[in-house]
């Protein structure tokens, strides 16, 4: 998805929440452009009065400066707006002019026509319209929405409310936020970010990367993804239910009895695992045995006549046939987009690795032909140990 963020009046794409979006939005693979238009001054026009002649903020001069953004398009390439104050309605002039189609648009404190402030009625007035071919944006703008504050010091609420009207977008308040920008310390704007997740079809890496900064308060990397995460123990439930019930489209994982403290079968962790199987329809897990005497363990055997029942491909692979070709003897590979690999010892579990680098999750599919090889199908729970003779 290409993301374009449009400030407004007096503004900069180093103002307000700009900058933080385009960090978290890169932070999650997708290309960011804030372009500056060229703006007054505004102490400048402050100081000379209404009758200041305009120089720099003219709707010639934010087209050209656009058109030079617009060349470099790709045809066909999911487009999102975002437009702050007067920014929301240049969006619409572009879109009228180039008859752009956008996937989704984010108008946040729009407006149409005079404020009634001159300080910002002489700068914007060559952006002022209220008589745009509306079906025609209805149809090149499908998705989008509207953000305003009830306290808004610059645009009145009546203002917002009859841009998102006029194209059928969802409305949002947001109280108590003034113009929605830095003055009320709007730095950062969650809202705004989570409306643009929505857009991006994130592979089941990245989505539970951003669930579990948001989760655990983690900061983000700027201009980098975060390719490799260890966990801790207790945080293993919640990442396996997120993956889980996130899953698309296949999941392989190793179950290795070498940690005799086995999980309860009957844990919200493994219920979204079967639950997960009997949607994505391509679900594996090989149960990699440290001693062959560990399938008499009742706990084990009921996680396999579960697993079992909810479609899930069963194998049993003796741990001592492949202990000299596989480093790592419990993992999971998901929608081939990450691996997962559980350190333990015969206390339980000692950390988790996550790693969406590409060189790691080619070697754990090796692993999986590997394994796959030296293990026998399960097609029911009963007679398990004459499965291995």
């Amino acid at each position: 998805m290409k993301f374009i963020i449009f400030h407004g009046s007096y503004s900069s794409p180093e103002g307000n929440w700009f900058p933080d979006l385009k960090e978290k939005l890169e932070s999650l693979g997708q290309e960011v452009i804030i372009p500056q238009f060229q703006t007054e001054d505004w102490k400048m026009i402050a100081q000379s009065g209404p009758k200041t002649r305009v120089a720099n903020q003219t709707l010639d001069n934010w087209l050209k400066a656009f058109d030079k953004i617009f060349q470099k398009f790709q045809k066909g390439e999911p487009l999102c707006f975002i437009g702050h104050s007067l920014g929301a309605a240049f969006i619409l002039h572009l879109v009228d002019k180039y008859n752009l189609t956008l996937d989704c648009a984010i108008f946040v404190s729009p407006f149409l026509d005079q404020l009634g402030d001159w300080r910002f009625d002489l700068v914007n007035q060559h952006f002022y319209k209220t008589n745009f071919n509306f079906q025609k944006l209805k149809k090149f703008i499908p998705i989008s929405y509207t953000l305003y504050s009830n306290n808004d010091p610059y645009v009145k609420n009546s203002h917002s409310i009859d841009f998102a009207k006029k194209l059928n977008s969802s409305l949002l308040v947001v109280k108590s936020a003034g113009h929605l920008n830095s003055e009320v310390n709007l730095n950062e704007f969650p809202l705004v970010f989570e409306l643009c997740k929505t857009r991006i079809d994130l592979p089941l890496y990245q989505r539970y990367s951003a669930h579990r900064k948001d989760l655990y308060s983690i900061d983000y990397v700027k201009d980098k993804n975060e390719e490799v995460v260890f966990i801790k123990p207790e945080e293993v439930f919640d990442k396996g239910v997120f993956h889980f019930r996130n899953l698309k489209h296949n999941g392989f994982c190793t179950f290795y009895t070498g940690c005799n403290k086995f999980w309860d079968s009957q844990s919200k962790y493994y219920q979204e695992a079967r639950r997960a199987a009997k949607r994505v329809k391509n679900f594996t897990r090989v149960f990699i045995l440290q001693k062959k005497s560990h399938l008499k363990n009742p706990k084990l055997r009921q996680q396999i006549k579960l697993d079992l029942e909810a479609g899930i491909k069963i194998y049993l692979c003796l741990f001592d046939d492949i202990k000299a070709s596989i480093p790592e003897p419990d993992f999971g590979i998901w929608d081939n987009d990450y691996l997962c690999i559980v350190h333990a010892d015969k206390q339980g579990v000692e950390e988790i690795k996550l790693s969406s680098r590409k060189k790691e999750i080619e070697e754990a599919h090796r692993w999986e032909r590997l394994i796959l090889k030296k293990s026998v199908k399960i097609k029911d729970a009963k007679n398990l140990e004459s499965s291995l003779n």
